[in-house]
């Protein structure tokens, strides 16, 4: 059982080492600076990951322990790690959406997103109102500076 952990492990590490390099070339393609900012991020999901990899084994042993595959006659899946190798498969399949996902797409998401943070800021009347003073109160100052 826990050969088969640490391999799943394994794969899903080298996943994330993929992702990450696909996620530096798709940095560079789009001329954006490659921060430590955001090879931090990448150590945080190193955590998360493995972390996650971890406790699923811990799930697994508990499992296997328990001896709860024979009591319901899965005699087949009794040693080995079938929640690890569950969540192994749905990180490869994040990483895989990751590095699959272009750099442009990437782009427009964020500007996407940046559109729709400015509207929800709009609808809130008091941002409206602030703005409206401000631009009152620039275009006093233009006037006045003018009149001078």
């Amino acid at each position: 059982m826990m050969l088969i952990a640490i391999m799943a492990s394994l794969i899903v590490l080298f996943a994330m080492i993929i992702d990450l390099f696909s996620g530096l070339r798709k940095a560079k393609i789009r001329g954006d600076l490659r921060s430590s900012e955001a090879l931090k991020r990448t150590l945080t999901k190193f955590i998360t990951y493995e972390g996650g990899m971890g406790i699923a084994l811990g799930v697994d042993m508990l499992i296997h322990f328990s001896k709860l595959p024979q009591l319901f006659g899965l005699d087949v899946i009794y040693g080995v790690p079938v929640v690890t190798c569950m969540v192994g498969v749905f990180l490869l399949v994040v990483e895989f959406l990751s590095v699959r996902e272009k750099a442009d797409q990437k782009t427009k998401k964020q500007m996407s997103d940046a559109a729709n943070l400015l509207n929800d800021m709009l609808q809130n009347d008091n941002l409206r109102e602030v703005f409206r003073v401000a631009i009152e109160h620039e275009t006093r100052v233009k006037t006045e500076e003018d009149a001078v």
